[in-house]
């Protein structure tokens, strides 16, 4: 896989130069952490890692998949 999170074989073909275009999204969870560790003094302690925890499990919004070939 790619740094990019496509397979290599497919984003690193010539053949497809030009067809991909840039869009953005916000991870919620990332943005916790990043606004805890952005923090002026922010110094952690070695080999401290940080990571996003729900506050509360029920109120988190998940999408539901539909099994394969059960549309309409």
């Amino acid at each position: 896989m790619c740094a990019c999170g496509r397979p290599k074989f497919e984003c690193r073909n010539e053949a497809n130069a030009g067809l991909y275009e840039v869009a953005d999204i916000t991870c919620y969870a990332s943005a916790a952490v990043e606004e805890h560790t952005g923090q002026e003094k922010f110094k952690p302690e070695p080999g401290q890692r940080f990571y996003a925890k729900e506050i509360d499990e029920e109120l988190v919004t998940r999408r539901t998949f539909a099994p394969r070939g059960s549309e309409g």
